[in-house]
This record gives structure tokens, C-alpha cells and sequence, in this order.
């Protein structure tokens, strides 16, 4: 009897699972059918439909004149983007699947119900790396908080793979601490696709494996990019500098933002120079916390990861507002030591508080500038107030979270709290 209603509970779990994705799958796709108009998937799939369906290379023109069509409505006039793919076509590959399907809305809905997860996957990895258990009513509250902030909601929307990256930190992260270098080297892929808003982090996670002698992180990288190079060499040979041309002429339509450019703006005769004093600045204070890292338990290595994620984008690199995706996690990192420290095991205490005040103030900020129409100055607001935010807030926790702990019970209290 026992055993018939485990199999009925669990045909009741995997129906209410299908139907739940099959909902999203069905709500993503009427919103892609209501706001075509994003580039970030449309570009890529188009791609490779053209390549497996007409044997058109993805980089020539006749496929970024097929994007310009659906996107303009006619083809691209002087001034705009001309839409040529910029990915690696060993990154090409994986979009051949949903390029199988014809129907546009479809496939973008697939595509982000695989975001969506990519993003779940996010949340769980983070309260994971910072061993935190939120309660019954903080769970929710910070899944919404990574589902609807603004310049989170918007990058799902627009179907934008930048999440993928984010997930792939996480990633790297768990796997290096499990031990499990192989797989943290393959997973190093993801974050390497986005090299301007990942570049800090990529320094310091081979410079600390370097210092740790890890080497079978750069093995776990080196096979699987030799495995995905090797194979989009015999797909298509002759990629390689068709994707420079087009990673050169996607360039130069992004809306690349840094400290220096945005302080120009408002004080244009030291505006620059601000800017490179924040990076030199902020250089020195990276230097002098990675070097504290030597020797010490993963605990230690997390928050110095969660700061370098943090300061990236004020580091003068340009970069887009994109990149707010990877300070999900030092987000979680903070809450995660606040709760540890102010908090009853699984209560809301000042990590509830202050996700709320992010959230509501995130909006307020964002309806209110909209209603404005200061976009300009609303990007400038979320550049800077997060990873500044970020920054004050794990400094203002740094000495519980790189101190190992000192008595016995400072442990089992810490453990009663992640159960």
C-alpha cells in the first residue's frame, strides 16, 4: 500500500511539474509573440537555421540580412546595427536544436524557459556556496528578488544568455570547493564567453589556482575547449574569422558603459580622471585581498570571489547593464553572513529587511526615472548603487566571514542555522 501511493505521489509531482513548464512554456511564447524585438536570441538562432537549412555560413551576409528583415522589417540603413552573429561557433552549436523548430516565438519560449531554470539553478547554487537555509517566508521573497529586479527581469525578457555565465560562476565556484577541479575547469566556459564583465573574476580564480597548484582546473578547461573548438572545426572550418569581423561589428552597438565614461559625462574636466583613480584605487584593494587568501579554507576564498564579482564592473572595463546578473551572487554571500549573524535560525531578521528594501527601492527607482525619462540617469543610478552597496556591505561583514571560527559553539550555532 505504501509503495502504490509513493508511485501515485510521485505520477501527481511529474504531472504537476509538466504542467507548471508547460504553462511557462506557453506564457513565454505568447510574450515573444507580443515583443519580437529583441536581438540577443533572435540573432543566434537565425544563424543557425541558416546554416543547417541552406548551408549558409551564420557570419555571411545573407544571414544577418534574414535577422535585419525580421527585426527592421526591411534591411538594416546606415547607422544601424547590421545584426551579424558575434558567438563562437563552438557557443553557435548549442542553438542548433531550437533552430530545428521554425516557429520564432516557440523556440525564443523554450529558450527562456531554459533562462528561467538557468536563473532557479542560480538561487540554489548561491544558498548553497553560502551554506544559508532561508525560512518559509524569506525563500520566496528572494526568489522574486532574482526573478523581478529590474535589470534582472529585463535580461530574461529580452532572452539574453548572459544568465547561462552567472550560473556557470556559481558553477565554478561549487565545484571548486567539492573538490571537483575537472568540472569547474569545463564550466570556466560559460564565464569566458562574457569576457568584459568576467575578466577580474577569470584573473583571480587562475591566479588562485596557480597559487594552489589546482592544475586540473586548467585540464578541465583545456579538454573541453579542445573537444568544442575540434568540433566546430569540422562543422565549419572556416569560422574563425568571420566571427572576429562579426564580434568587431557587434561591438561597436553595444551600449558599453564604465566608471570614467559615466563621471565624464557629469564632470567632464575630471570626470576621466576620477575614473582611473576609482580603478587604480580599487586595483590596489583587490591586490591586497587576494594576497590574504593564500592558505586559507574556502570560506575565505568565497567572500574574496564574491568582492572581485562586486567591484568588476567599477574596475574602468566597459561593460554593459547586463552584468548586474553576476552580483546575484555576492548578494547572496551578504545576506547570507547578515542571517548568520542577526538573524534566528531560519528568520527574517536584517537579510529579509534589507532584500525587501532592494526590491522596493529597485522598482521605485525604476518607475520613477522611467516617468521621468531620465533613462540616462537611471542606468547610471543601478551602475553604480549595487556594487557600491555590494562592496560597503561585504567589508561591513568581512571579519565573520574570513575569520575561521573560534569555539566550538560559534560552529554548531553556524551549522543550526543551515539546517
Amino acid at each position: 500500500m505504501s509503495r502504490a501511493f509513493f508511485v501515485i505521489v510521485s505520477v501527481f509531482f511529474v504531472c504537476l511539474l509538466l504542467a507548471v513548464l508547460g504553462g511557462l512554456v506557453w506564457a513565454n511564447t505568447l510574450y515573444a509573440r507580443d515583443h519580437p524585438g529583441e536581438t540577443a536570441f533572435l540573432v543566434p538562432w537565425l544563424g543557425a537555421q541558416t546554416f543547417l537549412r541552406y548551408g549558409v555560413s551564420p557570419y555571411e551576409t545573407q544571414a544577418a540580412q534574414r535577422a535585419q528583415i525580421l527585426h527592421y522589417g526591411r534591411l538594416a540603413e546606415e547607422g544601424q546595427n547590421p545584426l551579424r552573429l558575434y558567438l563562437p561557433f563552438f557557443i553557435e552549436i548549442f542553438f542548433f536544436p531550437l533552430a530545428l523548430l521554425r516557429d520564432y516565438a516557440l523556440a525564443r519560449g523554450l529558450w527562456t524557459l531554459l533562462l528561467q531554470a538557468s536563473l532557479a539553478g542560480l538561487v540554489v547554487l548561491s544558498l548553497r556556496l553560502g551554506r544559508w537555509k532561508p525560512g518559509r517566508l524569506l525563500t520566496p521573497l528572494l526568489f522574486l528578488f532574482f526573478f523581478l529586479w529590474p535589470p534582472i527581469l529585463h535580461i530574461w525578457l529580452e532572452a539574453k544568455p548572459i544568465i547561462l555565465a552567472a550560473l556557470g560562476v556559481a558553477g565554478v565556484l561549487a565545484a571548486l570547493r567539492a573538490g571537483q577541479d575537472e568540472v569547474a575547469g569545463a564550466l570556466l566556459i560559460l564565464p569566458l564567453c562574457q569576457p568584459n564583465s568576467m575578466a577580474v573574476f577569470l584573473l583571480f580564480i587562475f591566479w588562485w589556482v596557480a597559487l594552489n597548484r589546482r592544475w586540473r582546473v586548467l585540464s578541465g578547461l583545456g579538454m573541453t575547449l579542445l573537444i568544442l573548438l575540434g568540433l566546430s572545426f569540422f562543422l565549419y572550418p572556416g569560422w574563425f574569422m568571420p566571427w572576429l569581423r562579426g564580434l568587431y561589428s557587434h561591438s561597436q552597438f553595444l551600449p558599453l558603459l564604465s566608471p570614467g565614461r559615466i563621471m565624464a559625462d557629469w564632470w567632464p574636466a575630471i570626470g576621466g580622471r576620477l575614473g582611473w583613480a576609482l580603478t587604480a584605487l580599487l586595483s590596489i584593494l583587490l591586490f591586497i585581498e587576494w594576497r590574504a587568501v593564500r592558505g586559507k579554507d574556502f570560506r575565505h576564498v568565497l567572500w574574496t570571489a564574491s568582492l572581485t564579482l562586486a567591484v568588476s564592473p567599477l574596475m574602468g572595463i566597459p561593460v554593459t547593464l547586463d552584468g548586474s546578473v553576476f552580483l546575484l551572487l555576492p548578494l547572496v554571500v551578504l545576506l547570507s553572513l547578515l542571517n548568520e549573524r542577526w538573524s534566528r535560525p531560519r528568520g527574517w531578521g536584517v537579510s529579509g529587511w534589507l532584500l525587501l528594501i532592494l526590491l522596493a527601492g529597485g522598482w521605485a527607482a525604476y518607475l520613477g526615472f522611467m516617468e521621468a525619462g531620465a533613462c540616462k540617469a537611471l542606468t547610471a543610478a543601478l551602475f553604480f548603487s549595487f556594487p557600491l552597496l555590494l562592496l560597503v556591505g561585504l567589508y561591513w561583514v568581512r571579519w565573520w566571514a574570513v575569520r575561521p571560527f573560534r569555539t566550538w559553539l560559534e560552529r554548531v550555532e553556524a551549522e543550526i542555522k543551515t539546517l
